[in-house]
């Protein structure tokens, strides 16, 4: 999401959903946070990336 610029709504479609809630449902059980929270997380918080790596996280810088 974060390297396309995808809202979680782009992105629920573009992995294969039909249904923006059950993505954000799965994604939210997956991560224990939602989307659209986790996403404004790592895009205000300069992290390196050895801090991706350890969270599970493959964003480019």
């Amino acid at each position: 999401m974060l390297d396309e610029g995808f809202s979680a709504s782009n992105a629920a479609f573009e992995v294969g959903y039909e249904s923006v809630s059950q993505f954000t449902r799965e994604y939210g059980r997956l991560f224990q946070t939602p989307p659209k929270r986790d996403a404004l997380r790592l895009r205000s918080t300069p992290v390196t990336i050895e801090e991706n790596a350890k969270a599970g996280i493959n964003r480019r810088i």
